[in-house]
């Protein structure tokens, strides 16, 4: 990045005196400017320590966007010094993506912030009453699938029957968890009980005693008394995990798919960071457009099929091969992908429960 150089005598570092062309101390590599230096001046060096935030960036950003495959064909080709380099360019796009991503899942949609117990128990309530109301009203077609419905709602738990589909007054104050129904005091006093005494608690729900077993019931608690904010942070976590060991499982299957090529692995993670970079900033500017434009959330599912075609205009610039050539393996890569996906969205939210 070019600043205005000064004509100082020597450098303020070093001490070293300055030729007249000379922008940089050839001695210790500080640069030739006023020892004044303004706001503008040094906000410009930060960025530019971080992120190399000069032309380059517009550059990258361009072929990125508009260009699919161009930036990777460009870096295969040896033509780098003039664009971001992938892995910094990856490290700023996720953590825009990420940042946004967790403003996204922590957004108040009711203005409280219940416990998940708090929010089960007045599932059940909710439950209990719509079945009390259906229950007195006389059996016609749409009572019978009022009642079908009802028992496939949002109430229904999907964790284990913690909430009792048939509760009444008797044991509204339970909690059901791994298909044991415990007392309010023995739930209450769950985090407190050593391990011998969680084997007892085990054993008198007939229930065989085990590290696994104590992990299952503490971690039962843990689960009931987080609100959804806690688990959705822990769940970016998991996305930001997972998303380190997908990427490299994609140019996994891009070397597999591309095989005759004879190129280094590291080539086509090249292809993915890129890849995942558009996607990150696809996502990221659907969920800015929901927090600030008020775009509906469902919106996001439209930038599926642009990145589909994306992925497809990128394989073909970047591996040059006819477009037939380039349909099939990108059916194969998207279908593999898609499985690898949806097991790693799986692996985040059970390491949200775990980390809880």
């Amino acid at each position: 990045m070019a600043h205005s150089a000064s004509n100082l005598p020597a450098c303020a570092n070093c001490e070293r005196p300055f030729e007249a062309a000379e922008n940089y101390c050839p001695n210790c590599g500080q640069q030739n400017h006023p020892l004044d230096l303004s706001f503008g001046h040094v906000a410009e060096e930060v960025l530019e320590g971080v992120f190399h935030f000069d032309g380059k960036v517009f550059r990258t950003l361009r072929l990125l966007l508009f260009a699919p495959g161009t930036l990777t064909l460009r870096f295969w080709q040896g033509k780098r010094v003039a664009y971001v380099p992938p892995v910094r360019l990856y490290v700023f796009i996720s953590f825009l993506f990420f940042l946004l991503l967790s403003l996204a899942l922590h957004a108040p949609e009711h203005g409280e912030n219940h416990t998940l117990g708090e929010r089960m128990r007045r599932a059940a309530l909710t439950f209990r009453a719509d079945s009390i109301r259906l229950a007195s009203t006389p059996p016609t077609a749409d009572s019978v699938q009022n009642q079908l419905r009802l028992r496939k709602s949002r109430h229904v738990s999907l964790i284990n029957g913690i909430i009792n589909l048939d509760v009444d007054s008797d044991t509204l104050e339970y909690r059901r968890w791994n298909g044991v129904l415990y007392t309010p005091r023995e739930w209450r006093e769950v985090p407190e009980y050593s391990s011998a005494q969680l084997d007892g608690l085990l054993r008198r729900h007939g229930q065989e005693p085990s590290a696994l077993a104590r992990f299952i019931l503490r971690q039962g608690y843990r689960i009931a008394q987080s609100s959804e904010q806690d688990i959705s942070h822990q769940f970016v976590r998991g996305i930001s995990l997972m998303m380190f060991v997908l990427m490299p499982v994609f140019a996994l299957l891009l070397k597999l798919l591309y095989v005759r090529r004879k190129q280094y692995y590291l080539a086509h993670l090249m292809f993915a960071i890129h890849v995942h970079c558009f996607a990150f900033l696809l996502f990221s500017l659907s969920m800015a457009l929901s927090l600030f434009a008020h775009v509906p959330a469902k919106s996001i599912l439209l930038v599926l099929p642009l990145l589909a075609l994306y992925l497809f205009l990128a394989q073909h610039r970047a591996y040059q091969q006819s477009w037939l050539k380039t349909a099939v393996k990108f059916v194969f890569l998207l279908s593999l992908y898609s499985f690898v996906i949806a097991a790693g969205l799986l692996g985040a939210l059970g390491l949200s429960v775990v980390l809880v």
